[in-house]
């Protein structure tokens, strides 16, 4: 509860598709989290997860621009200012950090920002992606960061592992954070056919992110296939189409770990797809495809 100490504030860090968005869902359902507000840093031009939560569409604020440790934390700043100053504050702030943020200077930003309380900082990992990501020497760093600078760990999708690599992710996680506590987090979705756990040769070029409209229909099957193609290019792909058949509901398409899902979704105003990957000939292949589909033929 909000007092004269702060506004509560728990921030919710985690890579790119590790279930951030979904572990808010799943507590605001359960009721967890009444009086909240929820503010949603994501990377890429449209912010997706904040479309995404669960709540009352007042209770969202958006921080676009990717990570809030470098180049936006003026902005967080600026904004935590105003919400102490609206009428009526929040109870309880939950921060959902952007993929590719790193929780210290986000700790220390809470920490020293007046009028808000640093109640706790974790991090969602995804079990089945965890070697792979550590393995790519693009994103360790800030995986590694984003394992050893919180709290608590909660390690998600540690069923998709046979009973001896569930065994080694959770020492590995000990292993770069021996002060964290550690939680296994519900399965939310099924296990995809295969787990790739190792890397796969995959680009070692810079992370980048891009952005395809989809203004006409479209077959999200199709854009799924494409991304499969794709493979370890792709660190995340994320967005909503237009159904191309009649009366056929906005299409919600997700791609992380390299597997992908298309699920429905409500009603808005995004028809779009945000795309984080290595730079490189095989993610322009990737755009040039997608925008393919994207133009009516």
């Amino acid at each position: 509860m909000s007092d004269d100490n702060g506004i509560d504030t728990t921030v919710i860090c985690g890579f790119l598709g590790a279930g951030k968005t979904t572990r808010i869902n799943r507590l605001i359902n359960a009721g967890e989290l009444r009086d909240a507000l929820f503010l949603v840093n994501d990377f890429g031009s449209i912010n997706i997860d904040a479309e995404l939560i669960e709540a009352n569409e007042e209770n969202v604020l958006r921080l676009n621009n990717g990570c809030a440790c470098c180049g936006v934390s003026g902005n967080l700043s600026a904004q935590l200012r105003d919400i102490r100053r609206w009428p009526r504050p929040p109870q309880r702030l939950i921060f959902e950090a952007s993929g590719i943020a790193r929780p210290r200077p986000l700790r220390e930003l809470f920490a020293a920002a007046q009028g808000y309380r640093l109640d706790a900082s974790e991090t969602l990992v995804d079990a089945s992606t965890l070697e792979r990501h550590l393995a790519d020497p693009a994103i360790a760093d800030i995986v590694r960061a984003q394992i050893a600078d919180v709290e608590k760990l909660r390690v998600n999708r540690l069923d998709w592992l046979p009973a001896t690599e569930q065994e080694a992710v959770v020492e590995r996680l000990r292993e770069i954070n021996p002060a964290a506590t550690v939680e296994v987090e519900p399965s939310q979705e099924a296990a995809p056919g295969t787990i790739a756990t190792h890397r796969e040769n995959a680009p070692a070029g810079p992370v980048i992110t891009d952005t395809v409209s989809f203004p006409h229909p479209v077959d999200p099957a199709a854009v799924l296939a494409l991304l499969d193609a794709a493979g370890p290019v792709i660190l995340r792909a994320k967005g909503m189409v237009k159904g191309d058949g009649p009366g056929t509901p906005r299409q919600l398409i997700q791609f992380a770990g390299g597997h992908g899902r298309i699920l429905v979704t409500g009603p808005g105003r995004t028809h779009a797809l945000v795309l984080i990957g290595h730079q490189g000939p095989e993610f322009d292949e990737l755009l040039n495809g997608l925008r393919g589909l994207a133009t009516p033929h």
